[in-house]
């Protein structure tokens, strides 16, 4: 329960305290912005029986009907409509919604933390304490947006050496940006053709959970050294073939090999 609560309505979206990290500006909107939605979109769920007059509503939510003495909810901004306790959750993430609490916007309810993103985005980097709750909302005029999510410029970091990257070239790793050294350093694929990292600025060609670099040297017939960017291919341990006569004289031309080397070894007895 506590961990939904915090998710549901992170401390942070009400409570300048927890944002430290805040210029004056900053603390005087999120003033401003909580006292908004305290007053115009707050309200707790009633949990009762539906009452005589209400006989046969539909829920709200899934549409199916609500007859008189079955456990309802109600929601004072919202009118005289019921849900099923099952059925009062959150718009965007369809939690129930802990104790009732709940944000109405435009005839919908909503947890908190959506409620709020709804009007202000949020920061995809900050850590509230280590206890991995939502990020702080953004209430300065400029953020970075990047992969459909947004960073106040400060936080817009590597997630490995926490390099700020405002204007470098970055690469996205799990959800966050990584600069090009760690990058290069740390997760590049090795080219299965010559061994060398695929950097970041390096096209990349996969096929079967393996990496190739995508120039022709690399990305090719193993046997007539054919391109294969575009062509039909076929691959076997992990070599590439244009064609399955190349991965047969390939696999003969192996054998061969094989053959040859256990003729000449010398008997066990000399």
């Amino acid at each position: 329960r506590a961990r939904a609560l915090l998710q549901q309505l992170p401390p942070q979206d009400c409570d300048e305290r927890f944002c430290p990290g805040l210029a004056e500006e900053e603390r005087r909107q999120l003033r401003a912005f909580s006292a908004r939605r305290q007053r115009e979109a707050l309200g707790q769920g009633l949990a009762c029986p539906v009452p005589g007059p209400c006989h046969g509503c539909p829920c709200r939510k899934c549409g199916r009907r609500l007859n008189k003495g079955d456990p309802g909810v109600s929601a004072s901004r919202l009118g005289d409509q019921f849900w099923h306790p099952s059925c009062f959750s959150c718009h965007l993430c369809h939690q129930q919604l802990v104790d009732l609490i709940y944000f109405q916007q435009d005839g919908r309810i909503y947890c908190g933390r959506h409620h709020a993103e709804l009007f202000r985005p949020r920061c995809a980097s900050c850590d509230q304490g280590g206890f991995h709750l939502p990020g702080d909302l953004i209430f300065m005029e400029e953020c970075i947006e990047a992969e459909g999510r947004r960073w106040h410029l400060e936080h817009f970091c590597c997630l490995e050496c926490d390099e700020p990257l405002r204007g470098q070239r970055y690469v996205m790793r799990s959800g966050r940006p990584c600069c090009r050294g760690c990058f290069e350093s740390l997760f590049a694929e090795p080219c299965q053709a010559c061994g060398d990292p695929i950097g970041a600025d390096g096209e990349e060609v996969t096929h079967q959970g393996l990496h190739w670099h995508a120039r022709a040297a690399c990305f090719c017939c193993s046997l007539c050294r054919k391109p294969l960017r575009g062509q039909p291919l076929t691959c076997h341990r992990g070599r590439l073939f244009c064609s399955d006569t190349c991965s047969q004289d390939a696999s003969s031309t192996a054998s061969d090999s094989s053959d040859s080397a256990f003729a000449s070894a010398p008997s066990p007895d000399s």
